[in-house]
């Protein structure tokens, strides 16, 4: 699945790249992440909620001509969920909150176009992802008491391998849109926003939550530096 989907990217984006290229921009950019979940769960009483997280990006875009771009880069997203669950009675016996810390690498398609100093754009791709670790950090009748006597799970692992528990490897479709403006021939401040539909599942075979699909909406900042002053 996710190496047909990066072929499939490679194949689209490639053919653009053999025109003629007015230019290399580099950059950094992060902000707030929002986690949006589909989930089908194995017991009843059980509920999984959309969490909060951030991300950080290094980012490359290749500018094809005055329209078209291609961008890639390495990218540090992470994707939290609420977990609740009720006894027969009502009352709450797990409380937690799930912390997917993942990798991926995106590659997007730009179509924009510069007004004065500001250049608008949109965009869609596809990014392939890894799993480096997860943390878990709330309350679960299922714990040890404390020293203060409380139940409390705040547990840290790494995730090194596919696990009954969840997937190593996460693939989605990415969708864009951003403003940037140009800071003389520096580069770009920008601001984006940018929706991430998951199509893999990171939670496998297990019984509180069969499936669980993280969709992500984005709101970063950043600056790109322009690599190759003066031909712009």
């Amino acid at each position: 699945m996710i190496r047909k989907l990066f072929t499939i990217l490679v194949a689209l984006i490639l053919p653009v790249c053999l025109y003629s290229s007015s230019g290399w921009l580099i950059g950094v950019e992060g902000g707030y992440s929002y986690s949006l979940i589909n989930t089908s769960t194995g017991w009843s009483g059980t509920y999984i909620d959309n969490g909060h997280g951030f991300d950080a990006a290094a980012i490359a875009e290749y500018r094809v001509n005055d329209y078209f771009s291609v961008t890639g880069g390495i990218r540090y997203i992470m994707k939290s969920s609420g977990y609740y669950k009720e006894n027969s009675s009502g009352a709450m016996v797990d409380d937690y909150i799930k912390m997917h810390h993942m990798l991926e690498f995106p590659l997007t398609l730009r179509l924009s176009a510069e007004i004065g100093d500001f250049r608008l754009y949109a965009g869609a791709g596809g990014y392939v992802g890894v799993r480096l670790f997860d943390v878990h950090a709330g309350y679960s009748e299922s714990l040890t008491f404390n020293s203060n006597g409380n139940k409390i799970y705040e547990g840290y692992y790494e995730h090194l391998s596919i696990g009954e528990s969840g997937n190593l490897f996460d693939a989605g479709i990415i969708a864009e849109a951003g403003v940037m403006y140009r800071l003389n021939e520096l580069g770009y401040l920008y601001g984006s926003f940018r929706y991430q539909f998951g199509l893999t599942s990171l939670e496998k075979d297990y019984r509180l939550a069969a499936h669980t699909y993280f969709s992500n909406l984005s709101f970063d900042v950043g600056f790109m530096f322009n690599i190759q002053r003066g031909e712009e």
